[in-house]
């Protein structure tokens, strides 16, 4: 999905991913013992509205179908729409090397965003498979359309106690539609080239409870920005990704998972469910004992998810876990995973945000790292002056 109004045009952004998207549809995933990716892609531009592209392959020229109807979207054709890139190669290059030229006059400044999501989706539903929509994107939607926003950047908020409605959305838009994109396997990846105040609150809400990435490119300048951005683009496409995820963790007795932090959606407790997930996702699971532990027993953990592969296949992984458990908070200490629990607390602010102010979680962070560094002090390391915190080599 391309966003072409007049910005997007002018400063070359356009023709610098219709460029490069003939390089990189080459490395499109594949099953290992696959010659060739049996991912099918497909093209839509926009600007107030959706042009949808049939790149069937024996065509001479592709043919674009314009939809106007942003409050009703629809996908004007299912034939020719999604195609295998190899099939139709010389009408998708041509296509590339048409679209920069085809909007090259357009004056176009407003954008829609909630309907060009909802396209991809309605694509995929109709095509009956998973998938994952990049949607290349610069400015605050203003077009009538629904997920219209508007410029909410009150500098007056910040170190308020209002302060977490920035980082809330401005619209529910966004929420369901995230819901309908994870329960039809829609992951969303959006890149954003912003020159002002874009709302990433808002914008962001899909690709984070899809599993999706986004980027973010400020003011970005061709001869500055550009290899990032392709790097990033590159990365992304080539890697291993399963689709349409759903994951559930298991305890044995006297503890049980709590919480998940992630680029996931839960519509219960037990279940967490990801449109997709990659070598870059990581879901941050906590855990709570409601009983002893026994120390010959220890604990088991088994996570499953169950997923499909880019050629179809409805798989299972299993991972199953044992932990010792111990009485010693040395032990304890000893065995501590700092990365995770760095990751643990990021997580855990970062959902904080939208519920309490920066100042009152800050002040919790403090308060559990000197909690855990004074729980250290007392009961593992051994005797000093009180004003000197020991380490101790282990």
């Amino acid at each position: 999905m391309i966003d072409v109004s007049y910005s997007n045009i002018k400063n070359g952004l356009v023709k610098l991913i219709c460029e490069e998207l003939k390089t990189v549809l080459e490395k499109l995933p594949k099953e290992e013992q696959e010659e060739t990716s049996a991912i099918r892609v497909g093209f839509i531009t926009y600007n107030k509205v959706l042009h949808f592209f049939n790149v069937k392959s024996n065509l001479a020229q592709p043919q674009m179908m314009v939809v106007t109807d942003v409050g009703e979207v629809f996908v004007p054709l299912l034939d020719g729409f999604l195609v295998n890139y190899q099939e139709s190669q010389s009408v998708i290059h041509n296509l590339l090397d048409q679209i920069p030229e085809m909007f090259a006059d357009s004056n176009e400044n407003e954008t829609v965003f909630a309907p060009v999501i909802q396209a991809g989706m309605e694509a995929l539903k109709a095509a009956d498979c998973a998938g994952k929509l990049f949607i290349f994107h610069s400015s605050l939607p203003t077009a009538e359309a629904p997920g219209k926003l508007r410029n909410r950047d009150d500098k007056k908020l910040i170190n308020t106690d209002k302060e977490k409605i920035l980082f809330q959305p401005q619209t529910n838009v966004y929420d369901s539609l995230a819901k309908d994109c994870v329960a039809h396997g829609c992951c969303v990846t959006l890149f954003l080239f912003p020159s002002q105040y874009v709302d990433v609150a808002s914008l962001g809400l899909v690709p984070q409870l899809t599993g999706g990435t986004l980027y973010k490119y400020n003011n970005f300048q061709m001869h500055m920005d550009s290899q990032q951005f392709l790097n990033d683009l590159r990365n992304d496409i080539e890697k291993k990704i399963g689709f349409d995820a759903i994951m559930r963790v298991r305890t044995s007795t006297g503890f049980r998972a709590t919480d998940f932090f992630g680029g996931i959606f839960m519509n219960n407790t037990t279940d967490v469910e990801m449109a997709a997930i990659d070598c870059d996702k990581a879901v941050t699971v906590e855990f709570k004992h409601d009983d002893k532990l026994g120390e010959d027993s220890g604990a088991l953990i088994q996570c499953a998810v169950l997923y499909t592969t880019i050629g179809g296949q409805r798989r299972l992984r299993i991972h199953n876990l044992s932990l010792n458990c111990s009485s010693q908070l040395a032990d304890l200490y000893k065995s501590c995973e700092t990365d995770a629990l760095i990751n643990f607390f990021a997580k855990s602010a970062f959902k904080a945000v939208l519920h309490q102010p920066l100042k009152v979680i800050r002040e919790i962070l403090v308060n559990q790292t000197a909690h855990m560094l004074a729980c250290y002090r007392k009961n593992c390391a051994s005797p000093s002056a009180a004003s000197q915190f020991t380490c101790e080599k282990q």
